[in-house]
């Protein structure tokens, strides 16, 4: 059977597949979701504290029915709101007491088995986001699709120069096939989430020395920030399997693109990449309309063919609405 032809604007909605407000859709799918809130804080203008709470993240019912809820949890089934209330006796240290709050949930979560997903436990902490105050609140990258909270990942575009013609050929990976999301699919450069303990360009060089041996301080000096993608996925099974059907994923992913010496070949090294292919752009193409790419790696990618000139308003009848799809607004 023939391979089916992608267009690059189902490519980039296969990815952000959240109706927009719009759409029919959006109303019916998002009132069935609980909204994560957390306290949002602020001062009046004669210098009072208020506040009131704000959504940080969307919990799927079937998550609210088997999760082994701690007392530090507020339910409220009729508002389908799940927040942590402060007790006085914080004191004023209101985000270790979520930060707490969350990992002590999580962990008996995994200790009675009741979220598939926390058994492919992955500890490293993300940043909540969506706090007007920006105070600090900590989950567990585990955790952070099953309350549906806004994560940040760092993705790199790497390419070379041909030495004898100057054609442009990109450095494309191809995941392990024993990856627990995605295996085998192709992918980014280099790539990894953001975690609470470093900056983005940190993460770049710790990604790009684990994944490709790439040395560090050269990644550091040579990297270039060029955009952002951002979007609002609904799990499917091949982001970890059934038990993941249906979790709500929204993400901004920073890119950069990385310019690298001919004589610089990436090598896998943490084993989560099989080998690093380098293509031209025109079997990239291919391949994305094939769809053989990890999904917010093909968003990536289509970005980078539209800033380098590739993907533009003379050969794409999609041009306006893929721009703008690929720069989601998330609220939180």
């Amino acid at each position: 059977m023939a391979t089916r032809i992608k267009t690059y604007l189902e490519l980039v909605k296969e990815c952000d597949t959240l109706p927009y407000p719009d759409e029919e859709e959006y109303t019916q799918l998002t009132s069935q979701y609980y909204h994560f809130r957390l306290k949002k804080v602020w001062k009046e203008a004669d210098g009072d504290v208020s506040s009131s709470y704000v959504t940080v993240g969307y919990i799927l019912p079937s998550v609210v029915a088997n999760m082994p809820w701690t007392d530090k949890f507020r339910i409220d089934h009729g508002t389908r709101t799940i927040s942590i209330p402060w007790p006085a006796a914080t004191a004023g240290d209101h985000s270790s007491y979520e930060t707490h709050a969350i990992a002590e949930q999580l962990q008996l979560a995994r200790e009675r088995d009741s979220i598939p997903i926390l058994r492919k436990w992955r500890g490293e902490p993300y940043k909540i986001l969506g706090l007007p105050d920006r105070r600090e609140v900590r989950i567990a990258r585990a955790g952070s699709a099953v309350f549906g909270v806004h994560t940040i990942g760092v993705h790199v575009l790497g390419f070379c120069r041909d030495s004898d013609t100057n054609a442009m050929k990109l450095w494309i990976p191809r995941r392990s096939p024993t990856k627990q999301t995605f295996p085998g699919m192709l992918d980014n450069t280099i790539g990894g989430g953001l975690t609470a303990d470093e900056d983005i360009l940190g993460c770049l060089a710790r990604e790009a020395q684990e994944e490709a041996s790439l040395p560090e301080a050269w990644v550091r000096e040579h990297a270039r920030p060029v955009s952002t993608i951002s979007y609002f996925s609904i799990r499917d099974e091949r982001a970890g399997g059934p038990d993941e059907v249906g979790l709500l994923q929204p993400a901004t992913q920073v890119l950069y693109d990385l310019e690298m010496p001919a004589d610089m070949v990436p090598q896998p090294l943490d084993g989560e990449v099989a080998e690093f292919l380098l293509w031209s752009p025109e079997e990239t193409l291919k391949a994305l309309r094939e769809g053989q790419f990890k999904l917010n790696s093909a968003v990536a990618w289509i970005d980078f063919f539209i800033r380098h000139g590739y993907i533009n308003p003379q050969n794409e009848p999609d041009y306006l609405e893929l721009v703008a799809r690929i720069h989601r607004r998330i609220w939180f």
